[in-house]
């Protein structure tokens, strides 16, 4: 019976893991830009910056400034709303004749 009909097999994932380490790539990018700015010239090789990591770290600072906008934003919020309840709480409490005398 095998014979007449093809079976499929099972596909395999397989992954070669590789080491990467961004400080490494780091290091050798700034020793590029520097002797770039130098003029200095190594094995041909240009410089070429790498745009990836210049928007990867813009990404990272702008992150940062929004996290610290939205803390203040909630401390405005908390602060304006404690004001209206003390007002809330002070027209309740000491006032709250003359405010049925408007609807009366």
């Amino acid at each position: 019976m095998g014979m007449f009909v093809k079976l499929p097999k099972h596909k395999r994932f397989d992954i070669q893991p590789r080491y990467w380490d961004p400080e490494a790539e780091a290091k050798k990018e700034r020793e590029k830009r520097i002797r770039a700015e130098l003029g200095l010239k190594e094995d041909g090789d240009e410089y070429v910056p790498d745009v990836r990591a210049g928007l990867r770290q813009e990404y990272a600072r702008r992150k940062a400034e929004r996290a610290g906008g939205k803390m203040i934003n909630a401390f405005r919020f908390f602060i304006i709303l404690m004001v209206l309840l003390v007002v809330f709480f002070y027209l309740v409490a000491y006032k709250m004749e003359d405010i049925l005398d408007w609807f009366y």
